[in-house]
């Protein structure tokens, strides 16, 4: 006599999602990155410094400063990231062109094409804590506005993950 055996195999899929646990403000002003952050040094009592390295992706085109502070008091990382990069480029003499430069704007977080600068606070704060800083950033000259961004509401939010 004979045994059959039968094997079951179930397939399972494992999902990994990434917990996005920091607060995300996102700014629209004139200014450039280095005066920004000068500005929030001075408004919230930081230290930001430019990064070693800036966010590059190979499937994008662009090149977008980071600058960053470690709070030794709250142990919170705050992160200054360009969002809209413009870059000229000269046209090259064979090309007839009324314009003797052309720019390309390069956008790291597509869902929020208007926002220059994201400020990304990696921290525990209260709502009112939350408000107040986007109020307190709203007062620095030449900021347009800021306001509060869901990073689980972006589709490109792993971008910031550095």
């Amino acid at each position: 006599m004979s045994k059959i055996f039968i094997e079951v195999i179930k397939k399972h899929t494992l999902k990994a999602e990434i917990d996005h646990d920091y607060f995300l403000i996102a700014i629209k002003s004139v200014l450039e990155d280095y005066r920004l952050a000068y500005y929030l040094n001075k408004k919230f009592n930081l230290q930001f410094k430019k990064e070693d390295f800036s966010l590059n992706f190979n499937h994008r085109a662009g090149n977008f400063s980071v600058f960053g502070f470690k709070s030794p008091i709250t142990n919170s990382y705050w992160s200054l990231i360009l969002n809209q990069q413009t870059v000229e480029q000269k046209v090259s003499e064979q090309t007839v062109s009324l314009f003797e430069e052309i720019t390309n704007t390069y956008i790291l977080i597509p869902e929020e094409k208007k926002v220059d600068y994201f400020l990304k606070i990696e921290h525990q704060y209260s709502p009112e804590e939350k408000e107040d800083f986007i109020k307190s950033i709203n007062t620095i000259h030449r900021v347009i506005t800021s306001y509060e961004v869901n990073p689980n509401d972006l589709k490109s939010k792993d971008l910031l993950i550095f």
